[in-house]
């Protein structure tokens, strides 16, 4: 339920749409207090609901049905209590799903804000997906990143896509928390191996030899 001192919402003015409350995510994200993240759409019968001490999320919408341009909305926060949603007769769902469709929708092909030019990432654990619309080249892409660490660069010339599109499930990945940068590096958590079929799929390169052979022959021009 909620804290004591959560009688009054803590706005916060962002950026518009989606790239405020994508900014927003990712900005509690960094923070220990368990926190509740509104979202109220000018045009919606229903605000969004985000708990970051249980990353869960409710909203009536059904994801495949989201806008990729929300419209007018009010982005808030407020203290809860630590792994007690704060409305439990509402059905909450695992935040992944939720965070990857915003992670699309918030920045198209830029880069987020908080990820650096240049910066290489490595799949710290499988999304999960199954609850969100995604394409064989998105997932081909989120393979790709269990080779190592990847510039977007990289990632769009080893899954045969494009810088562009690779950025936009970086962003995506980011967050989500699916995905670790060389300054944060560290064993990947138990539960982040690849589904079989993924696993199986030649568009995911498996063996760190043929990977590398790859990658220098892409960056070189070779095809």
């Amino acid at each position: 339920m909620f804290a004591e001192e959560a009688s009054e919402p803590r706005d916060r003015p962002e950026a518009a749409g989606w790239r405020s409350v994508a900014i927003a995510i990712h900005s509690l994200r960094q923070l220990p207090t368990p926190t509740l993240l509104t979202i109220a759409f000018a045009d919606g019968p229903h605000p969004l609901w985000i708990d970051f001490s249980t990353l869960q999320y409710f909203w009536e919408l059904p994801l495949a049905e989201m806008p990729p341009e929300p419209g007018a909305l009010t982005v808030y926060s407020q203290p809860i209590e630590s792994g007690e949603p704060p409305y439990p007769w509402v059905e909450w769902r695992p935040a992944d799903p939720l965070l990857w469709q915003i992670g699309r929708f918030a920045f198209g092909t830029e880069r987020a804000p908080w990820m650096r030019p240049g910066e290489r990432y490595a799949l710290q654990r499988w999304p999960n997906l199954t609850e969100t619309p995604h394409s064989p080249e998105e997932i081909r892409m989120a393979a790709t990143l269990t080779n190592g660490f990847l510039t977007a660069e990289e990632i769009g010339l080893l899954s045969g896509s494009d810088t562009p599109n690779a950025q936009r499930v970086l962003n995506a990945l980011s967050l989500m928390g699916a995905v670790r940068t060389t300054d944060s590096a560290a064993p990947a958590p138990a539960g982040s191996a690849l589904p079989a079929a993924v696993a199986e799929s030649p568009a995911a390169p498996t063996e760190s030899g043929g990977f590398l052979q790859r990658l220098r022959g892409r960056i070189n021009g070779g095809r």
